[in-house]
């Protein structure tokens, strides 16, 4: 049996999970060892972490066969001996990193088909994706030199192979600057839509009922999944892709567009109700209109995300409306007539 042997104090859960999948490559013998099974004991935490570290190391490493990273770090692991355990906790922590996601967040599917939206929805309850809170923005880059900017309340998956590169946007929005690989094509899936990138930078939008791309720079191809594209776009030129409605190609403000990357939205002549809606997804005190007659009027101006009192208080400003906080929320009133 494995000599007895636990990670450091205080080491994170995942780096933790990481040491002991290092060990078990090395000596299948861990299995029995009492520091491993007390380990496992201390809570339901650790055993549900261990589970899916079996279940991603297991298949993200075979899948991930031929990537000389994936190759390195199976190499160190499966080297390491209980003396050399640092080794091994080191090339264990880096695929922590890449696989479960303990610092990126990200997931790496396999090269297989896509899964059926309900093998998507079973796999993601256990594995790691790339995410954003409500109110929270991100910025980081994929293996393949690809930017993404994700705004308030994104999910997006990681479909890479050595084939083709997929991401899948199950909600939110993302602007992406798609890292050059012209053996693997890029695309992104929303809905029921797939954009095919022909080396480009563009914003997808997914909301329940509405599919937005603007694109920045190149060009991009629109269609259902699995079918011939129906659009290709210009840069400065958006499709909407709304339920029950036409489909549109029209024009977009680059200079405006994409303000929320740095943390600012604009309107111009907006309805006030839905400039209250795009100000509500990130976070602060939530707006509610309590008066209908002041839900079609226009606002124009550049705002803070995240700052809704601020935003009411221009907005009171400028039209005949006034902010009564109730509770948790804000209540836009018409003001009464004199």
């Amino acid at each position: 049996m494995t000599s007895s042997r636990t990670p450091p104090s205080g080491m994170p859960l995942e780096d933790a999970v990481a040491y002991w999948l290092a060990r078990h490559d090395a000596d299948p013998a861990t299995a029995a060892d009492p520091a491993f099974l007390a380990w496992l004991a201390r809570s339901e935490r650790h055993a549900q972490a261990w589970r899916r570290g079996q279940a991603v190391w297991g298949q993200a490493l075979d899948d991930m066969e031929g990537d000389p990273l994936a190759d390195a770090l199976r190499a160190s692991a499966l080297a390491a001996r209980p003396p050399t355990w640092p080794k091994a906790l080191v090339a264990a922590s880096i695929a922590a990193v890449v696989l479960l996601g303990a610092a990126g967040g990200w997931r790496y599917w396999s090269g297989r088909e896509q899964p059926a939206a309900s093998q998507v929805a079973s796999a993601s309850a256990t594995l790691p994706r790339l995410a954003t809170r409500v109110g929270e923005r991100r910025a980081l880059t994929l293996s393949d030199g690809t930017r993404l900017d994700l705004d308030s309340d994104t999910r997006i998956d990681v479909a890479f192979n050595d084939k083709a590169r997929r991401l899948i946007l199950l909600k939110g929005r993302a602007y992406i600057q798609v890292g050059h690989d012209a053996a693997r094509p890029f695309s992104v899936d929303a809905g029921d839509q797939t954009i095919v990138d022909r080396g480009t930078a563009f914003a997808v939008r997914f909301e329940p009922g509405t599919i937005a791309v603007m694109l920045a720079q190149g060009s991009v191809a629109i269609g259902a999944q699995g079918a011939a594209p129906d659009h290709e776009l210009k840069p400065g030129q958006r499709l909407v892709l709304q339920a029950g409605r036409p489909d549109r190609v029209e024009p977009f403000d680059l200079a405006t567009a994409f303000a929320w990357r740095d943390g600012f939205v604009e309107f111009s002549d907006t309805p006030l109700a839905d400039a209250v809606a795009e100000m509500n997804r990130y976070g602060g005190s939530k707006m509610v209109i309590v008066d209908p007659r002041v839900r079609a009027l226009k606002v124009s101006g550049r705002f803070k995300l995240g700052e809704p009192e601020r935003f009411l208080r221009t907005v009171s400003l400028l039209l005949p409306v006034r902010a009564v906080r109730v509770g948790d929320t804000i209540e836009i009133r018409a003001v009464a007539a004199p």
